[in-house]
């Protein structure tokens, strides 16, 4: 009896799978008769109605890439405006390093703007990239000490503790460049990833002299804190066009970039940016003769 009960089952179990097996082929039979829905073409950002702008904020900016997008669209909205539509797909890039990687590749972004000018200015020198514009007030690193500090000048800081941020930072460089045009005696210079690293640190005693952005710097200052020297100004953020776009397109964008300050100023304003200045080659090439880059 056992025996025959486990043979139904048997059977019947070989029924629901033949039947399931039918029921499969059948329905893959079906779908073999539907015409497949084609998948949306991805067209490459960099075509002829499309181009690609790569940021990247250094060392004090958001790492959030959809708060950076956000941030940038404005911009690469009134340009594809002033194009009769072009689309511009913003891509931000936090690392410094990656960026630059990404700006040499071969297949270079039409548009790049950073705030680490002493990078970008290695892409005008070495990789061919052409200034659009820039901002228009001058970059200038500060040393800071604290309110109480016996260090009144940037020559009394030899030997002592210095905090920089990243090595990649256009801050460091220029900061460096002043201890050597000043023949500021040996000194140890420890990096931190971080600008507002560096402020919290030297209040915290951890540091004898600081090198800060402007922003940093003020609010030092209005905070009780001194600012001991400044480096000598040199070019600020800046927009670079690629180095294959023609020389036409070029001042088509430049003249379109330099019209936000009256027709976009709001834009301007919300990226840290009070008004556009024609970027110079000659600019760059100044800038990494001070930094010896």
């Amino acid at each position: 009896m056992a025996t025959q009960k486990n043979g139904d089952f048997f059977f019947r179990r070989q029924l629901v799978l033949v039947g399931g097996l039918t029921a499969l082929v059948g329905s893959n039979g079906l779908r073999a008769q539907v015409p497949a829905v084609p998948k949306k073409a991805v067209t490459p950002a960099s075509t002829a109605n499309g181009w690609r702008l790569l940021i990247n904020e250094a060392v004090t900016g958001e790492t959030n890439s959809f708060v950076l997008t956000s941030r940038y669209r404005p911009l690469a909205d009134f340009l594809s405006a002033q194009f009769k539509g072009r689309q511009i797909g913003v891509e931000p890039i936090v690392d410094i390093k990656r960026f630059m990687l990404m700006a040499q590749s071969p297949s270079k972004p039409d548009l790049v703007f950073g705030k680490s000018v002493n990078q970008l200015a290695k892409l005008v020198r070495d990789s061919g990239y052409q200034p659009l514009v820039r901002r228009a007030d001058a970059y200038k690193a500060a040393f800071i000490v604290n309110k109480d500090s016996p260090i009144k000048s940037l020559t009394e800081a030899g030997g002592v503790k210095i905090l920089m941020p990243d090595e990649s930072a256009a801050t460091s460089a220029v900061a460096l460049a002043e201890l050597r045009r000043q023949k500021v005696a040996a000194t140890q210079v420890i990096h931190l990833r971080f600008q507002e690293a560096v402020a919290q640190q030297i209040k915290g005693g951890l540091g004898q002299v600081g090198v800060v952005n402007p922003t940093t710097a003020k609010k030092w200052v209005e905070d009780g804190g001194r600012v001991i020297a400044e480096t000598q100004p040199v070019v600020n953020w800046s927009l670079l066009a690629a180095p294959g776009m023609s020389a036409e397109m070029v001042q088509q964008l430049r003249e379109a970039l330099l019209s936000m300050n009256a027709q976009a100023s709001p834009v301007l304003v919300s990226l840290g940016i009070k008004e556009w200045a024609k970027g110079e080659r000659k600019d760059y090439l100044d800038l990494l003769d001070y930094t010896k880059e």
